[in-house]
């Protein structure tokens, strides 16, 4: 059972990383800036991976989960008021709609997945060995870790870029 919910934890990492991977690359290719709430979702789903990375790296433990579940249900909030935003008449569309969907409805998908998903992984929960120490990690769960990180900065570096990196003057 410890192997299939590493397995998760190192999909989830991958998934989050392409999801981050292709809003940048709609980002840049529809030559649409990212609004305040989409910026904040991202946070949301750099929390998430983040959370399943330290299941990989420290151990499956209940914390690791409660900050993917945190970090879901703070990006679900978003999506969800920029979604509201949106339902009222006479008010505009942000964004070029991806597959029939605006991309905070996606994100209100990827985190609602992922809060089922933990749910899931926590019901099929068995005590075990899993709370090992400072485990060791593999090729793929490497890679993964160094594309956290580098979608991670590149968040922090585009989102300085944007805002700019000065206190707010008022």
């Amino acid at each position: 059972m410890t192997e299939i919910k590493r397995l998760l934890n190192f999909v989830v990492i991958y998934i989050i990383f392409f999801v981050l991977l292709a809003a940048y690359a709609h980002q840049y290719l529809a030559n649409e800036l990212p609004c305040p709430l989409c910026m904040l979702q991202r946070v949301g789903m750099i929390g998430v991976a983040s959370g399943a990375f330290m299941n990989l790296r420290f151990g499956l433990k209940g914390s690791h989960y409660g900050l993917i579940i945190f970090s879901a249900l703070f990006g679900m909030s978003v999506s969800l008021r920029q979604i509201s935003f949106h339902a009222c008449p006479n008010f505009p569309t942000f964004g070029t709609p991806v597959l029939g969907l605006s991309l905070y409805v996606w994100a209100f998908i990827v985190f609602f997945c992922c809060i089922f998903g933990v749910a899931l992984v926590q019901i099929l929960h068995v005590d075990s060995k899993d709370n090992q120490e400072h485990l060791h990690l593999t090729v793929p769960e490497k890679l993964g870790a160094f594309l956290l990180i580098f979608i991670t900065f590149a968040n922090v570096v585009t989102t300085a870029l944007q805002c700019g990196i000065s206190p707010c003057q008022g």
